[in-house]
């Protein structure tokens, strides 16, 4: 194998880890474009996975930056929803350039991120805790500005960003891939992503190696805030609209599609493309499923079924394995 392509593989998990979760993948496809393939592989379809995946991939991009520390981001969901309705505010009240639209946008979730971060890293508050507060507080403030209603009347320049294609691909699709591939090059190739790996796996041997882990979470956090509101601008431009409460159900399957990917929950290992990898297989999953015309309660028991066989996999893989090439030199 070349050494280059090597690499790619590390920076996305182990070997054995991503290619289980490319056979599902794969095997999704197949399965329901026997089952069903004039709706399942029809362009039609394929569209709406191509314009469902970018924001249920970077929310769960967020999710697993965190986990890469041995913490987590409940409040990621409402941190894209505070800037999705902070944008549409600023864009139905007189300012109809989306691009200071964005910018606040932006700011307002660098903030909430450096507020988990601080509460995380230097108040010591466990992040299941600290997020889960924050959340709250978040989604009462994007309540309260929004005046519990959908922030309609968006600027057509806006909406249409959701809409625009480059070679045949949706922009947001694109755009989710540039994120992916920024994420992967900070956890693969700068200091910062060295720490973050560090801090999770070892903290105490982080502590001793001087790393001062305080700074490392509360960057982390404030990634993890940048990436809601990337999320959010996104979920604001193709609902045409921005809503205090949009994708209640999202944390979790953030958080599913973190471990499906491969991601240790308890720190120190990240899949960049797998995380990636993983929201799309879940998207393909569901509109598999949807195509055969069963219940949205089918997909959900269907993507947690999925979840739990890859965690074998994945826990069980390695030691078979193992097992196997033991006994093939004894032999």
């Amino acid at each position: 194998m070349p050494e280059r392509f090597r690499k790619v593989l590390l920076t996305m998990g182990t070997r054995a880890s991503f290619i289980r979760l490319l056979v599902v993948a794969v095997g999704i496809v197949v399965v329901f474009g026997i089952l069903k393939p004039a709706v399942f592989l029809s362009g039609q379809n394929l569209q709406y996975v191509e314009l469902a995946s970018p924001e249920v991939a970077i929310l769960s991009l967020a999710m697993a930056l965190t986990m890469l520390t041995a913490g987590i981001d409940l409040s990621v969901v409402s941190i894209a929803n505070l800037s999705g309705v902070v944008a549409a505010l600023i864009m139905t009240n007189g300012h109809q350039s989306p691009g200071l639209a964005m910018l606040a946008a932006f700011g307002v979730a660098l903030a909430c991120g450096a507020v988990n971060g601080l509460l995380v890293g230097y108040k010591h508050v466990p992040p299941i805790l600290a997020t889960l507060a924050t959340g709250q507080l978040f989604s009462g403030l994007a309540l309260v500005a929004s005046g519990g209603t959908v922030v309609k009347g968006l600027p057509e320049p806006f909406t249409r960003l959701a809409l625009l294609t480059v070679a045949g691909i949706p922009l947001i699709f694109w755009v989710m891939l540039i994120v992916a591939v920024i994420i992967g090059v900070v956890v693969a190739k700068t200091p910062l992503g060295f720490r973050m790996r560090l801090v999770g796996a070892n903290p105490t041997a982080a502590d001793f190696s001087g790393i001062r882990r305080a700074r490392v979470l509360l960057a982390t956090y404030v990634m993890s805030g940048a990436l809601g509101g990337v999320a959010g601008l996104i979920i604001s431009a193709r609902a045409g609209g921005a809503n205090s409460d949009y994708g209640s159900s999202y944390v979790l399957l953030a958080v599913v599609i973190a471990v499906l990917a491969g991601v240790d929950p308890e720190g120190g290992y990240l899949t960049v493309a797998g995380v990636v990898i993983a929201a799309i297989a879940m998207q393909l999953l569901g509109a598999g499923l949807l195509s055969l015309s069963v219940s949205s309660h089918v997909v959900n028991i269907c993507q947690g079924l999925l979840l739990v066989t890859m965690v074998l996999l994945n826990t069980w893989g390695t030691a078979l394995s193992g097992l196997f090439q033991r006994r093939r030199v004894i032999a």
